[in-house]
């Protein structure tokens, strides 16, 4: 195994645990009220009290998820390719995975809204 695959695959387990641990601290431990500092926050999360709970509730189990994903995404691309790389192919996938998170948390409350409405 290349030095580039190492680097790669210890990249891939920070990112992933950080992931998952965010997503585990913030499923057991939600923030109680709206507040600017902790919490899954958006303008659309903030309007009230029953979207930040939900938006909170959602993300948490949606970072863990992708943690784990993106831990097994990682893995292969990092054990497959033996290049400099994917070290950026992994930095894009993060990225992509944080978009993937917002989108998807924002369209769950989005449907709360017109439930409601």
């Amino acid at each position: 195994m290349e030095q580039s695959q190492i680097a790669n695959l210890i990249l891939t387990f920070i990112i992933a645990l950080i992931m998952f641990v965010g997503g585990a601290i913030l499923k057991k431990y939600p923030p109680k009220e709206r507040n600017a500092i902790y919490g899954y926050r958006t303008q659309r999360s903030m309007k009230n009290m029953e979207l930040w709970n939900e938006g909170n509730r959602y993300s948490a189990v949606k970072m863990q998820q992708y943690g784990i994903l993106f831990l097994i995404a990682g893995c292969i691309l990092s054990l497959l390719f033996k290049s400099v790389v994917i070290t950026f192919l992994l930095m894009g996938l993060m990225a992509l995975t944080f978009i993937l998170l917002f989108v998807r948390v924002e369209k769950r409350l989005k449907e709360m809204e017109s439930n409601k409405g």
